[in-house]
């Protein structure tokens, strides 16, 4: 059995030897550090394991690729595999056990002026240091306390009541209807609602729900087929609402394919290219801006995607009385971080117009005055 010893900086050590090498792991937790001895094991015997502390960075990260690659999906795959060919030049030539925090600071200095690129930089190089500590190349993580650029925070914009109001009356074909409709009432990711097939739905005469277990991604302008979704808590069932169960009943009925939305050329058995889906998204934003011009209302086109719709979903969640844990389960949220700020916000909202507090008062005051009056009697 492991003996695990607890250090000064709260994490804790142990060894373990694999041939005539000796391996120290170390973790925050007891249980960071098993699952850390079971993945070296296996490392150990796929052959992973770099041995020799004088191994170069770029030989070193493709190894540590290869091992990533089978727990990723294909949009992932291709978002790693561009950072590794194209942001590591500087420090590929540098033995792992050289790079320095210096080094590592040179590298994301290098895109100061591409802050999400640093970031996604960096979070890999991190990753990939973490594993040459994990594999007893370095003792140290040189990526700690590096200074990244600043994201800005993006702004979680949602239908205005007006802009809710024109994609119930824009002019939609039934598919652009359709995704409208999954998208604003049951609060799918554009990737889910890409992937769906009639047997993800399950109807009653007068309720359903749609499954959502699913993805399809895009790689260039290939459409990639996921059998799962973007974290463990995104599989999950969504209540279809009673004024839009007869529309997704008709849509059902109404295409030749299983899949919901597929090509409109030729190929119409596949799901939608990168190209199509994009032009489906105009359309719908043209569709909704025709609208909104014929009926003289005011439609903010600025930071209108097919987010929107999702983040308006959170919204009605919260104004039906959705409590925190269940709107993540809807969303399908690993955690309540994003879910939070919004409920945080609206909460701001109904405290600063809450007529809660002043119908208390005022009900207070009137019944003191009927008791008042009663004494006087």
């Amino acid at each position: 059995m492991a003996k695990y010893t607890k250090r000064k900086d709260g994490r804790y050590i142990t060894s373990v030897t694999l041939g005539n090498k000796k391996y120290y792991i170390y973790g925050k937790t007891i249980k960071e550090i098993d699952r850390k001895i079971i993945e070296l094991k296996v490392k150990y015997e796929q052959g992973l394991l770099l041995k020799s502390p004088n191994v170069l960075f770029k030989d070193y990260k493709m190894r540590w690729f290869k091992s990533k690659k089978p727990m990723i999906g294909a949009k992932s795959v291709a978002s790693y595999q561009s950072i590794i060919n194209n942001h590591f030049t500087r420090i590929d030539y540098m033995q792992v056990s050289k790079i320095k925090k210096t080094d590592v600071q040179l590298v994301i200095n290098d895109l100061v002026d591409h802050p999400n690129t640093a970031n996604k930089v960096y979070m890999t190089l991190n990753q990939i240091m973490e594993n040459a500590v994990d594999d007893d190349i370095i003792t140290k993580n040189p990526c700690r306390r590096i200074v990244k650029p600043k994201l800005e925070a993006k702004e979680k914009r949602i239908l205005t009541d007006e802009e809710f109001y024109l994609t119930e009356v824009a002019d939609f074909n039934d598919r652009e209807k359709m995704f409208v409709v999954l998208s604003k009432y049951c609060g799918l990711r554009p990737e889910e609602t890409r992937a769906l097939t009639k047997d993800d739905f399950f109807l009653e005469a007068n309720s359903g729900y749609v499954r959502i277990n699913k993805t399809v991604v895009y790689v260039s302008n290939q459409a990639i087929f996921q059998q799962f979704t973007k974290n463990d808590k995104s599989v999950r069932d969504i209540p279809l609402f009673a004024n839009i169960l007869p529309f997704v009943k008709y849509y059902l009925s109404s295409i030749q394919t299983n899949k919901l939305f597929t090509n409109l050329s030729s190929k119409k058995d596949e799901y939608m290219s990168n190209q199509s889906y994009k032009w489906l998204v105009k359309k719908i934003k043209d569709k909704i801006r025709m609208k909104a011009w014929e009926l003289n209302i005011e439609f903010k086109e600025d930071g209108f995607t097919p987010y929107t719709f999702r983040h308006t979903y959170a919204t009605l969640l919260y104004y039906s009385g959705i409590n925190l844990k269940e709107a993540e389960y809807y969303m399908g949220h690993t955690d309540s971080k994003m879910l939070n700020k919004v409920y945080i916000h609206l909460d701001k909202v109904a405290l600063r117009n809450n007529k809660n507090i002043e119908d208390f008062i005022k009900n207070k005051l009137e019944l003191n005055r009927e008791n008042f009056n009663k004494k006087l009697l």
